[in-house]
């Protein structure tokens, strides 16, 4: 039970992570957030800006956050090792974008805020609990 709580924990910072800022303003670089960056700009390795939620990164992110909260709810690691790599792999998505276009030596660490850092850890942590987590747990 207690993976099962920390896997669904991990899913709720995951989604706080989707509304939080992420990366700190540096050089040519703003401050920003993934709600104002539209997720069709990564198939092209495009940074696109869009004023619509429900075509941005955090929507990929909140989504993730709350299966990966399912996931620890019902203790199906499946569910919650899946969305916890969708979680990670969008964030790192997002970063390189954003690294690529305003210069990769520009983006250390420390620039990274809570919502990055919540995104991150939520999905190594939930990640890693998916694999301890037992059908039935419960």
């Amino acid at each position: 039970m207690p993976v099962a709580v920390l896997v669904a924990l991990c899913g709720v910072a995951i989604a706080l992570a989707s509304l939080q800022s992420w990366v700190r303003a540096g050089g040519t670089r703003p401050a920003s957030g993934i709600e104002h960056t539209a997720i069709q700009g990564a198939l092209h390795w495009q940074y696109q800006s869009t004023a619509s939620f429900t075509n941005s990164f955090a929507l990929v992110v909140l989504v993730a956050g709350a299966l990966v909260f399912v996931g620890g709810v019902f203790a199906s690691p499946l569910v919650a090792s899946l969305f916890s790599f969708v979680a990670l792999a969008t964030t790192g998505v997002w970063i390189g974008l954003n690294a690529t276009i305003y210069s990769p030596t520009d983006l250390r660490y420390g620039d990274l805020r809570l919502g990055a850092w919540l995104a991150i850890g939520g999905g190594l942590i939930g990640l890693m609990g998916s694999f301890f987590l037992r059908r039935g747990e419960i």
